[in-house]
């Protein structure tokens, strides 16, 4: 006749909420685990475990051991630990060498520099401030871009950009920010841009795998910002900041 294994310890049970108040106080338990080995002594485990009930806020009782270790049954978003996420910047070897960087996020000098990563989610969002007025670009291009000058749509077939000598645009004196949302989700791939929450111009057909663009010239200054600051336009719906592509070698 066989004999009812033992049943483990339920952790889900323990997380769900009892319909009595649960005390705080710690309770001994001890697990006895039967052998493989014939005759052998059971091994014996104890561990305190706590319960902590409503009273702490939590959706049911938490469970934690008496070495603080602790497990993540029951416990809400904002107890759990942050997620890695760095923000990316402007790269110093992807960049024109008559264009100096500062803080990796401000651009001055002569000519273009690209983001350290390319955008690879389905949309992604920065932003562009204009420190000092003057000549300049902002947009996405590949890495394979020449950067030498100011990047234009009509004069570099691999950047998609807005420059401050596009027709229509309004006025942009120091201080104002653009908006860039790149939309990869649908076929043709569009970027847009953005003033005061409003779209001023779109491009469609971006082609490739592009990274974050910015150009200078007659004494522009620009400061891009991938998220390390709160946006100042606001982002769109369905955007997020450009995730960081990490090297797997």
């Amino acid at each position: 006749m066989n004999e009812p294994e033992n049943e483990p310890l339920n952790a889900r049970a323990l997380s769900e909420p009892a319909n009595e108040p649960v005390s705080a106080a710690p309770i001994d338990q001890t697990l006895h685990m039967p052998s493989e080995a014939v005759g052998a002594q059971p091994l014996t485990l104890s561990a305190t475990v706590h319960l902590i009930g409503e009273a702490s806020g939590g959706n049911g009782p938490l469970l934690t051991t008496s070495d603080g270790t602790g497990c993540c049954f029951g416990k809400r978003d904002d107890e759990l630990p942050p997620a890695y996420d760095p923000t990316i910047g402007l790269c110093e070897k992807l960049k024109a060498p008559s264009v100096s960087l500062e803080n990796g996020l401000i651009i001055s000098g002569t000519g273009s520099v690209l983001g350290d990563s390319p955008i690879l989610q389905d949309k992604g969002y920065f932003e562009m401030t204009i420190k000092t007025e003057g000549t300049f670009a902002v947009g996405v291009a590949t890495k394979e871009t020449a950067l030498g000058g100011v990047l234009s749509q009509e004069k570099v077939a691999s950047a998609w950009t807005l420059t401050s000598s596009m027709q229509g645009l309004p006025a942009l004196p120091a201080g104002s920010t653009l908006g860039v949302a790149l939309d990869q989700g649908d076929f043709p791939v569009q970027i847009y841009f953005y003033l005061d929450g409003k779209v001023v111009h779109q491009i469609s057909g971006i082609r490739g795998e592009v990274l974050p663009a910015l150009s200078v010239a007659n004494g522009a200054v620009l400061e891009a910002n991938f998220g390390g600051v709160p946006y100042a336009q606001g982002m769109p719906m369905g955007f997020q900041g450009i995730i960081k592509s990490m090297s797997l070698l």
